[in-house]
């Protein structure tokens, strides 16, 4: 059964499929089509929400489509539009058959493709697409949409890139018109710039905060509506309200949870340090961990630490020590709160000496009361680490994780991302 979103009707209504046939609101203004995902909600959400204020806003109808058929059937019904897709690399090949059908099933519809995926190797898929927009996309959204509701043709496939960083501020972190409410993105940029990581390419090495009183202004539209658990998007939580994003400020950190548990009351609850707003190790301190426990509803927090070798730790250009994720867990625990550590297995340029310090960097943490969420390393496009290859994992470290995995310390899809990444690098 299809489950379809539209705002045909002022908010947007969900769509059964009867058991005879589904008859589909009238596109009496320009469809635009979202390949909607869980895991990439929080992205569509971020660029539809861009377009609320915009004098296209009346203009458009969005649908929404959470599975293949879903899509696959709107476009079936329909005669023109835009298709928004967003593209991650592990799923890169799954979203090219997807966009090889939809072609066939409606060649008049166009396709604008953005992601992690698209801002590093665009040519990759421009044989799919009109449009490919590496980066942010927020302030160019509305530009793309105006070309495709004119029917205004390119005589190759446009490759885009704004010149421009994204205010926060201007833009609303979901189409709440929509009735469509989610996480708060409140930082954007990363200055580390890991190596394996895609966030500094996308979003580039200066941080960006979303303003206090523009964070409130959602929370208040949110609590109208009921709606008062508080979740965020950041690439280190404790990092907000920090001119680099290297240090702490503590009076903004209190200032934004403060601000928010007034506004949402003791209903309300506020995720904050746990997915997707993961703290780095180093920002665990007295103070910070004073206020996690004030004010966040996290009982889980999630630390990124990688690997137990400090050696590795340095290539990686990670900006922390494996003593700092030591000191970092025992304050978490000490304060009442569980500890997940994030883990990255095959790494390039890791020996054997790598792995056993990792072993029994994790043997501590696990003896600490930690549960380690373990990945496999993936070359992904645009990243430092790109065209590096992936280290083979041991059989001495297989076995040790497996153990810890049995004994229910250990999770995550390491063994699945390990298979992946043996298909990016012979794709890219």
């Amino acid at each position: 059964m299809p489950r379809i979103y539209t705002n045909y009707q002022p908010n947007s209504q969900r769509i059964s499929r009867p058991k005879t046939i589904l008859v589909l609101p009238k596109m009496e203004k320009y469809p635009i089509f979202i390949y909607y995902p869980a895991k990439n909600k929080n992205s569509l959400n971020a660029l539809i929400g861009a377009l609320q204020n915009h004098l296209l806003w009346n203009q458009l109808q969005f649908f929404f489509a959470q599975k293949e058929d879903d899509l696959l059937y709107l476009l079936a019904h329909s005669q023109r539009g835009l298709l928004l897709v967003s593209v991650m690399t592990p799923d890169s090949e799954q979203i090219r058959s997807l966009l090889i059908r939809c072609k066939s099933i409606n060649s008049q519809v166009k396709i604008c493709l953005g992601g992690p995926h698209i801002s590093a190797c665009p040519e990759s898929f421009q044989e799919l697409a009109d449009w490919l927009v590496r980066g942010e996309a927020e302030n160019i959204i509305s530009e793309i949409i105006s070309y495709a509701k004119d029917d205004f043709h390119f005589v190759n496939p446009m490759i885009l890139k704004s010149n421009h960083r994204v205010i926060l501020d201007l833009y609303s972190p979901s189409p709440i018109k929509l009735g469509i409410y989610g996480f708060i993105e409140i930082t954007r940029g990363c200055p580390y710039g890991c190596y394996f990581c895609q966030t500094s390419m996308i979003f580039g090495t200066d941080i960006r905060h979303r303003h206090l009183e523009a964070i409130f202004d959602y929370c208040r539209e949110m609590k109208k509506k009921d709606l008062n658990d508080i979740r965020f998007i950041t690439p280190n939580a404790l990092a907000y309200g920090s001119v680099d994003g290297r240090s702490i400020n503590l009076n903004s950190l209190y200032s934004l949870l403060e601000g928010i548990k007034k506004i949402i009351g003791e209903r309300g609850r506020i995720f904050f340090g746990s997915f997707p707003s993961e703290i780095r190790p180093e920002f665990i301190t007295l103070e910070s961990i004073q206020l996690l426990k004030e004010f966040s509803n996290s009982k889980i927090l999630v630390l990124g630490a990688q690997t137990g070798s400090n050696r590795l730790l340095k290539t990686l250009h990670r900006g922390h020590t494996r003593e700092q994720v030591f000191s970092a867990v025992d304050l978490a625990i000490q304060n009442g709160f569980q500890v997940a550590v994030d883990f990255i297995f095959g790494l390039p340029g890791e020996n054997e000496d790598d792995e056993k310090e990792t072993v029994q960097t994790i043997n501590k943490l696990l003896k600490q009361g930690v549960k380690i969420h373990a990945h496999s390393f993936l070359p992904l496009p645009g990243t430092h680490f790109s065209s590096a290859q992936p280290s083979p994992i041991s059989p001495f470290l297989r076995r040790f994780l497996g153990r810890i995995a049995r004994d229910g310390f250990l999770f995550g899809q390491w063994q699945t991302q390990e298979k992946i990444a043996q298909t990016i690098k012979k794709k890219y």
